[in-house]
């Protein structure tokens, strides 16, 4: 709070899984969510100011990547199909009704057209793979459903999960994104979809005597985000593991999570500009300068 942000979370980083205890477990867990409340906040204003700056979101970039068991594939299929019947049952023609009650009726059922299409586009969005630039935490139960099949998840990705959700500043804009530029946009996947990662993993090695690690799915790589591919090796975090951190693997800077973080509000959302500063438009000087210290 006195801003000693790198000196504190070194502090804590040291202790390893001890900061699950006493004396420290209160004042690291008070450390991340203050650290992700900020980066919150960051994201939110970066959002906002990429959309007035005409920045095209890319909604649908992680679609390759959001891979589900063949359960859960027509589970959210039947759910999307589902939803849009009970909209489309809403949305016909009602028998008019005399006097101050037809009013009553006709707001009534607008707020119910309202919650229905927000459901359908819920489950539509889900089934396409579309993550938004800034998507709201999952319930608790979802991390319980990835920590029973994998073990334990390190402090700050628990804490962002709880507090942020998943982000996705990737997109298209002449001065941001000029073609042949990997300027790796902020990425990190809702807990949703890393969940449903697992689930294929669970399936995939279910009868196994040694399971591999299971790899939380980040980002997808630069290129991907960039266009200039459509595969590659995606960031992850090698689970188990009960430290306050853990390292971003095939992230090109070998930096643990709250530094990819860090390193991606210092220069606007786009941390590969941190490899080609001279390159680095005018408009990523201007978007760091609005972000909170992490």
């Amino acid at each position: 709070m006195a801003g000693q942000c790198r000196e504190a979370w070194t502090e804590l980083a040291a202790l390893g899984d001890a900061v699950w205890l006493d004396p420290v477990a209160a004042d690291a867990l008070a450390v991340c969510y203050e650290t992700m409340h900020r980066a919150k906040a960051n994201i939110e204003i970066l959002s906002g100011a990429l959309e007035a700056a005409g920045y095209e979101f890319c909604p649908t970039v992680w679609s390759p990547f959001w891979r589900r068991t063949q359960t859960s594939k027509e589970w959210i299929e039947s759910r999307d199909e589902e939803s849009e019947l009970i909209l489309a049952s809403a949305q016909e023609p009602q028998s008019n009704h005399p006097g101050p009650l037809r009013d009553l009726i006709i707001a009534e059922r607008k707020r119910l057209i309202e919650g229905h299409k927000k459901i359908a586009n819920s489950f539509h969005e889900e089934r396409l793979g579309i993550v938004r630039p800034l998507v709201p935490p999952d319930s608790p139960s979802w991390l319980r459903k990835l920590t029973s099949r994998v073990g334990d998840l390190p402090l700050s990705l628990i804490v962002w999960h709880s507090t942020v959700g998943g982000v996705n500043l990737v997109g298209r804009h002449p001065e941001l994104t000029p073609p042949g530029i990997e300027c790796d946009p902020l990425f990190v996947a809702p807990l949703r979809a890393v969940v449903d990662v697992c689930m294929v993993w669970q399936e995939e090695h279910a009868g196994s005597q040694e399971r591999p690690p299971f790899q939380m799915p980040i980002s997808p790589p630069a290129s991907v985000k960039a266009g200039t591919t459509t595969e590659g090796a995606q960031y992850v975090v090698t689970l188990p593991n009960a430290a306050l951190d853990a390292v971003v693997e095939n992230e090109p800077h070998g930096l643990n999570f709250v530094d990819y973080l860090r390193l991606a509000f210092e220069w606007g959302g786009f941390p590969g500009y941190a490899d080609m500063p001279g390159k680095a438009p005018p408009l990523i000087h201007r978007l760091k300068e609005r972000s909170l210290p992490i």
